[in-house]
């Protein structure tokens, strides 16, 4: 009788210490923690720790997402990423040339020799067109000056070799001249699905001078088999600009107060359409127009 009393106090206790060593799941297990966030951005940006000079890791709260905002410099550059607290998914990233004053001033004064160039140039072929007049032999202009300046279509293949994408993937791609810091640029600006592309390159000389690249967050639809499809809805809205094609128009399903809507925007001959259409019905709740000089 002892004995069996013995063994159940026993059995009791080492249950009691099992109970006591266990772990209950806190909330700290959805969050990755400080430092594999920095890991994650460090790998994506392929820089190792020894590089930096600077870094700056902070917890905030972003679309109602707990999220880690890391930014960190190397010697050349500056880095800006968004990262999840919970999965450890990078919702934003951008990457800028850490360009210092001195830098930035021999930039300056390369676009202003460009600009110079350029006046020559024109200066030179309005002088040889005068000269023509009375001199026929001296009639073909003097072409030997280059502004020194690529152009928009060289801007776009830089933009999207770095990007390591075709045009063909693309949409509402659109390249325009900018200024950034006094230093003159294009700016490139496409989609490829839910990701946004932004470029800031140097007309100069073709340098990357910034880059962003921003991941729209997919929200997770209840299925359905009542809404129109996404194909049905760029038709839909692609019949109200006739011209305009898939490669001007940029979709995505979203949530509304609870309903379901294909919210985008079309962008064609220097004009923009913004829209939202009822994924139920395929009726338009709202369409604005406006130009789009840029």
């Amino acid at each position: 009788m002892k004995k069996q009393l013995y063994l159940t106090t026993l059995l009791s206790a080492v249950i009691l210490a099992g109970c006591g060593s266990s772990v209950t799941p806190s909330s700290a297990a959805s969050d990755i923690g400080e430092a594999k966030a920095k890991a994650i951005a460090l790998e994506h940006a392929k820089v190792k720790e020894a590089e930096l000079t600077k870094i700056h890791v902070e917890k905030e709260t972003k679309k109602g997402k707990a999220v880690y905002d890391i930014e960190f410099e190397t010697k050349t550059k500056e880095y800006d990423y968004t990262i999840t607290q919970e999965k450890g998914e990078i919702l934003s990233s951008s990457i800028s040339n850490n360009m210092k004053d001195d830098d930035k001033k021999k930039t300056t004064e390369d676009n202003k020799t460009a600009d110079k160039n350029t006046q020559n140039s024109q200066n030179n072929v309005q002088t040889k067109a005068t000269e023509s007049t009375d001199n026929p032999a001296s009639s073909q202009p003097n072409t030997s000056d280059s502004t020194k300046e690529i152009s928009a279509e060289k801007a776009k293949a830089i933009a999207l070799a770095h990007a390591k994408v075709t045009e063909n993937n693309t949409q509402l791609l659109k390249v325009k001249k900018e200024r950034e810091d006094g230093i003159k640029v294009y700016s490139v600006e496409f989609y490829v699905g839910n990701t946004e592309y932004d470029y800031d390159i140097a007309r100069s000389n073709g340098k990357i001078i910034k880059y962003d690249i921003d991941v729209e967050e997919k929200k997770h639809h209840t299925p359905s088999t009542s809404i129109i499809s996404l194909a049905k809805a760029r038709s839909i809205a692609l019949q109200k600009v006739p011209g305009a094609t898939s490669k001007n128009i940029h979709l995505s399903l979203d949530d509304e107060d609870g309903k379901q809507v294909y919210e985008g925007e079309i962008k064609y001959k220097q004009m923009e359409y913004d829209f939202e259409i009822d994924a139920k019905t395929g009726t338009f709740l709202k369409w604005t127009s406006e130009r789009d000089d840029d």
